[in-house]
């Protein structure tokens, strides 16, 4: 399989967070099916189910980062869609104040095999920069798998300024066991179930027609962060 960046943006992009209930959620899917496309992950109906593996040193600097409140932080992950290891991406989530970026790095199981249980040795043979980052925070930082977040996902896209609008539901974390493939975790709720977790991604500027279909943000917007859920209730 070719090794090839996926979902790279060269810019920080705003991110806004909500939390809405089903109900919300169900009346904004109904407001933006109309006007915008679901993405190319999705299954019938919208919806497939997302899995993480998330990384992070002994003394959990990632987790520390988002408590802290610290401005410029990031964080390292593997995802994989539907229970399935057809499509594996290596993550680096990045922060800078209220501003996102992420990077990814399709991976095959081979190589996600190798980072659970071999120190991510074959990671240099890939000749990729996130590849080589991150196999330097497993061996010099001493970065290892920490927690499985795993939930299901509706999302939207749309080409005006990059648009993405995904409705997390059913968010949960691993007890025990951080393969994905391998350990069948027992997963907890770490988001009250009632909740669905909106987030808004967009690179320069949020185009109306959109803006006027979310929620009142003053009210419902939450800076949620699904690995410290997942550390911290599960």
């Amino acid at each position: 399989m070719d090794h090839i960046m996926e979902d790279t943006s060269t810019d920080f992009r705003h991110e806004l967070k909500y939390y809405v209930s089903h109900a919300e959620a169900a009346a904004l899917t109904d407001r933006l099916i109309k006007v915008l496309p679901f993405d190319r992950y999705s299954l019938e109906g919208g919806k497939y189910l997302i899995s993480s593996v998330y990384f992070d040193t002994p003394y959990d600097r990632s987790l520390h980062a988002v408590t802290d409140g610290l401005l410029m932080r990031k964080k390292y992950r593997i995802r994989a869609y539907n229970h399935s290891d057809s499509f594996i991406s290596l993550e680096r989530k990045s922060k800078r104040g209220p501003l996102c970026r992420k990077e990814s790095l399709r991976i095959d199981r081979d190589t996600y095999d190798d980072i659970m249980y071999n120190g991510g040795k074959k990671l240099p043979e890939l000749h990729e920069p996130l590849a080589d980052e991150f196999y330097n925070m497993l061996k010099f930082e001493g970065y290892i798998p920490k927690t499985i977040v795993e939930y299901t996902r509706r999302a939207f896209v749309s080409p005006i300024s990059n648009v993405r609008i995904t409705l997390d539901s059913f968010i949960k974390g691993s007890s025990c066991g951080t393969d994905m493939f391998y350990d069948c975790p027992t997963l907890v709720y770490t988001v009250p179930p009632c909740y669905v977790v909106l987030e808004v991604k967009y690179d320069r500027f949020l185009p109306d027609f959109i803006r006027n279909l979310l929620p009142n943000e003053a009210s419902m917007q939450t800076s949620v962060s699904k690995y410290v859920y997942g550390r911290t209730f599960s």
